[in-house]
């Protein structure tokens, strides 16, 4: 007689992690002060956001992916940067970054400079892939400062 193998959904091996196929602002906090942040609640517009700061530079996560402006729970968030600019951008700075890296964009509005990235845990992510994304927004914020500084230093003669 075979037996068929338990399916993952209820399988309750204790050393498996959990799978989020959703999370909340409270999870979101949670991974970002396990990896060495402070992290804060807060509410923009009806929406909850996770508040921050990398690098010096502050940031915010944003939640979607909610079936109702209601929801608690999200199938996807994004960091988000926007830096204040003062002055003249240096035409293509924006493009050069867009052009040579991943995982992240960056825009114009008006008088700001957005850097965001964006999560997706539909299909399910544990913790650790929780924490390992806000190191690699550490990391691209650590890119994004080295880019600014190489584009405002002057063209070797």
């Amino acid at each position: 007689m075979t037996q068929a193998a338990p399916s993952s959904e209820n399988a309750t091996d204790a050393q498996s992690p959990s799978l989020h196929n959703t999370v909340t602002p409270d999870l979101i906090a949670g991974a970002l002060r396990k990896t060495g942040y402070r992290a804060t609640l807060s509410e923009h517009q009806g929406r909850m956001q996770v508040r921050s700061a990398a690098q010096g530079i502050g940031f915010f996560v944003a939640f979607g992916g909610a079936e109702t402006l209601a929801a608690t729970r999200y199938s996807d968030f994004a960091f988000h940067c926007w830096i204040n600019i003062e002055g003249e951008l240096r035409a293509g700075l924006i493009d050069s970054w867009n052009q040579t890296r991943r995982f992240a964009r960056l825009f114009r509005q008006g008088s700001l400079m957005i850097l965001t990235m964006d999560v997706l845990v539909a299909g399910g992510v544990d913790e650790n892939h929780l924490c390992a994304q806000c190191e690699l927004w550490d990391r691209v914020i650590q890119d994004f400062i080295r880019h600014l500084k190489q584009e405002a230093a002057p063209a070797p003669v």
